[in-house]
């Protein structure tokens, strides 16, 4: 993500955040759910079966996720210019997330699973801020296997 909207989203969110608390990393990325229980196999192919119906959870809208040391932030971006706003439409604490899955392509897709429930949320970076994608996998401390 360039440095510019990178500032942005620290400075915008700086009044969410406690004392002490500081950023980890930044992206903008579109927001999905996802399944991280036993049947992500059948979850996947039954995605291709389907040819992409699945999708169907996929929102078309952007968001920032802000990382912190104590949590995720998922920011709103503004309607019309697109920047990152000041409003959280999720805040995740840090000990509950871990990575399912990363996968990289035309779009860098990061699943986060979500506790022990078996939700999880996809995040997907599209190609000119796949950068994101690495911070915070990067952040997470996550070695691709």
């Amino acid at each position: 993500m360039r440095q510019k909207l990178h500032d942005l989203t620290i400075a915008n969110a700086a009044p969410l955040m406690g004392p002490g608390e500081r950023a980890l990393a930044t992206g903008r990325c579109r927001v999905g759910k996802a399944n991280v229980g036993r049947n992500v196999a059948m979850v996947a192919a039954t995605a291709i079966l389907s040819g992409g119906s699945m999708m169907m959870y996929q929102q078309k809208k952007a968001f920032y996720m802000l990382l912190t040391n104590e949590r995720l932030l998922i920011l709103e971006a503004h309607w019309f210019t697109g920047r990152p706003t000041a409003s959280a439409v999720a805040d995740i604490p840090r000990h509950v997330i871990r990575v399912a899955e990363a996968k990289r392509g035309v779009t860098a897709t990061v699943i986060l699973a979500l506790g022990t429930s078996g939700e999880g949320l996809r995040l997907s970076f599209p190609a000119l801020d796949k950068e994101g994608a690495d911070n915070l996998l990067r952040a997470l401390q996550y070695q691709a296997v």
